[in-house]
């Protein structure tokens, strides 16, 4: 669960937290984060890229079972966040804008909350957030996908592989490229 990768300096916490600030204060490092003009740095964990998503079902904000597998065919990004993430609420009209734009070419944002569904469903409608939101209140479908920190994310393409991962905030600009890059690729025969 997150909250025990919070209770206090475990080894593999530390290992990342080392990377992250060498990261950041190093101004990058090989294969490992990609900057662009503005100077932005996004981390690319480079473990799960190019194998399946895992499969998962969970309950939507509406009460609904939704399976990842119900998206098959459309490009995915799926957000692990929290209400209480300060830089997951700050990507959401991004996402909102995004969702907008690509989820009629067939991209759909598939947005994981680590909190119970009364407070997110309370959160979405104050936000009016229309795109997809799944609780996962016991961070099961966090674990399977080995969720690092928050916000994280898995960019799925229409066969349903990883293509990228990123941990902390995305800057638009790499994420839009990406997802049109995606969009636009012809399906595998």
């Amino acid at each position: 669960m997150l909250l025990r990768r919070f209770a206090g300096p475990t080894p593999g916490l530390m290992v990342l937290g080392a990377t992250l600030l060498c990261l950041v204060s190093c101004g990058g490092g090989a294969g490992g984060a990609s900057g662009g003009e503005d100077g932005a740095k996004v981390d690319f964990l480079s473990g799960a890229s190019g194998s399946e998503a895992p499969a998962f079902t969970l309950e939507s904000v509406d009460g609904e079972q939704v399976s990842l597998s119900d998206l098959n065919g459309q490009v995915r990004l799926i957000d692990f966040w929290a209400t209480w993430c300060a830089p997951c609420r700050e990507e959401i009209p991004m996402f909102k804008e995004l969702q907008e734009l690509y989820g009629p070419q067939g991209f759909a944002i598939v947005a994981v909350a680590t909190e119970g569904a009364e407070a997110v469903r309370e959160f979405v409608k104050s936000n009016e957030i229309e795109y997809l939101n799944l609780v996962d209140p016991d961070e099961l479908v966090s674990d399977l996908y080995e969720v690092p920190a928050l916000p994280s994310a898995y960019l799925v393409d229409r066969e349903g592989r990883i293509v990228e991962e990123f941990v902390g905030p995305k800057p638009r600009r790499i994420l839009e490229k990406k997802i049109v890059e995606l969009l636009e690729a012809k399906p595998a025969t």
